[in-house]
C-alpha cells in the first residue's frame, strides 16, 4: 500500500498490515477453524477478525485514553469510507471490510457496535447491575458473532439468537477468567449490585483478603459460581438455538461452534478451580484446542 512515510505516525497499531498478516501475528488457535471454510468465506472471516483485532489493539496498545480515542476515530473513519467506496479506505483492513460488506452482506451496524464496545473500555468499567454488564457483553462479543454470520452463510432469527447467546457466553467466561488480573489493573466488571449482595470489595478480587474469602462458601467462591451460572445459561441458550437450525446451517457455523466448545472447556476448568482466583491466567492448551476443533468438525460431517 502506498502511504507516505511521513504519515505513518498517524496510523494506529496494525494499520499498515494486511488482514492476513494481522491474523497470523495473533497466533490465535481459533484461526484453525477457518481452514474448514472455502476460500471466499475464509478471506471474509479473516477480514472481520482483522478488523476486530486492530480495533481492540487501538485501545489496548495506546499509551493513554486520548490516543486510544484518536485510534478508534481512525477506524471509525475507515469504516465510514469503506461503506461509501471500496477505494476510499487508507488501509488494507479498511478495503477488506468494504469487500466483506459488499460480497457477504455484513451489516455495518454490527461493526459500529464493536467499535462502541471497545470505546466503552476507555474508562474504568462501572456496571451497576447485570443488565448493564450484559449490554457490554453484547457490544464486545455478540456483535462480532452477528457480523460473522453472513460471511459463514448462516441466516435467520435462530442463527442470530445463537450468535448473541454464544457471544455473551464467551464474554461472561472471559470476565470470570480475568477477575483477578482485571481487578489488579483497576478494572472490575462485576455488577455493583452483586458486590454489595455478596459482601465483596475490590480488594478481595485483587487477592487482598483472608484465605476464607477464597475457600468454598466464601464470597469470592460464591461470585465465581454466580458468574459461571450466567455463562452456563448463555451456553445453554446458544445450544437450544443451534438445535433449531438444519444440518447445513450448523455445518456453516463450524468456527463459532469450535470456539464455543473451547470456551466450554475453559469454563469447566474455572468452575473446578473454585474461588482461588489468585493464580495465573487459566488457558486451554494449543493441542487441546486443536483436538476440540477436530472433534467438533467430525461431529458436523
Amino acid at each position: 500500500m502506498n502511504v507516505p512515510a511521513s504519515s505513518h505516525r498517524s496510523f494506529p497499531p496494525g494499520a499498515l498490515l494486511t488482514p492476513e498478516a494481522i491474523a497470523q501475528a495473533s497466533r490465535s488457535s481459533f484461526l484453525v477453524s477457518f481452514r474448514f471454510l472455502d476460500e471466499s468465506r475464509r478471506a471474509g472471516m479473516v477480514a472481520v477478525y482483522a478488523f476486530c483485532r486492530v480495533v481492540d489493539d487501538a485501545a489496548d496498545d495506546a499509551p493513554d485514553a486520548d490516543t486510544a480515542r484518536e485510534h478508534l476515530d481512525f477506524w471509525r473513519a475507515e469504516l465510514d469510507a469503506a461503506l461509501v467506496d471500496a477505494t476510499l479506505p487508507r488501509t488494507e483492513v479498511g478495503r477488506s471490510v468494504a469487500r466483506v460488506v459488499s460480497e457477504h452482506g455484513v451489516r455495518p451496524e454490527h461493526l459500529r457496535e464493536i467499535l462502541d464496545g471497545v470505546g466503552a473500555d476507555l474508562q474504568p468499567p462501572c456496571h451497576e447491575n447485570e443488565a448493564s454488564l450484559d449490554r457490554y457483553c453484547y457490544l464486545v462479543a455478540s456483535a462480532v458473532g452477528l457480523a460473522c454470520l453472513p460471511v459463514l452463510g448462516a441466516q435467520g432469527p435462530a442463527a442470530e439468537r445463537y450468535a448473541v447467546s454464544l457471544g455473551k457466553a464467551l464474554q461472561w467466561t472471559n470476565i470470570l477468567r480475568d477477575l483477578h488480573a482485571d481487578a489488579r489493573a483497576g478494572r472490575v466488571y462485576v455488577p455493583r449490585t452483586w458486590l454489595r449482595e455478596l459482601g465483596l470489595d475490590e480488594g478481595l478480587l485483587r487477592g487482598q483478603g483472608p484465605e476464607s474469602a477464597y475457600e468454598a462458601g466464601g464470597p469470592v467462591h460464591r461470585l465465581v459460581e454466580r458468574l459461571a451460572a450466567v455463562a452456563h445459561g448463555h451456553f445453554e441458550a446458544a445450544r437450544a438455538e443451534l438445535a433449531l437450525l438444519d444440518r447445513a446451517q450448523r455445518r456453516r457455523l463450524l468456527p463459532p461452534r469450535i470456539m464455543g466448545a473451547v470456551y466450554g472447556e475453559l469454563l469447566r476448568r474455572l468452575v473446578r478451580r473454585g474461588g482461588d482466583i489468585r493464580g495465573g491466567r487459566m488457558r486451554v492448551g494449543r493441542w487441546r484446542k486443536l483436538w476440540i476443533a477436530m472433534r467438533v468438525a467430525g461431529r458436523g460431517r
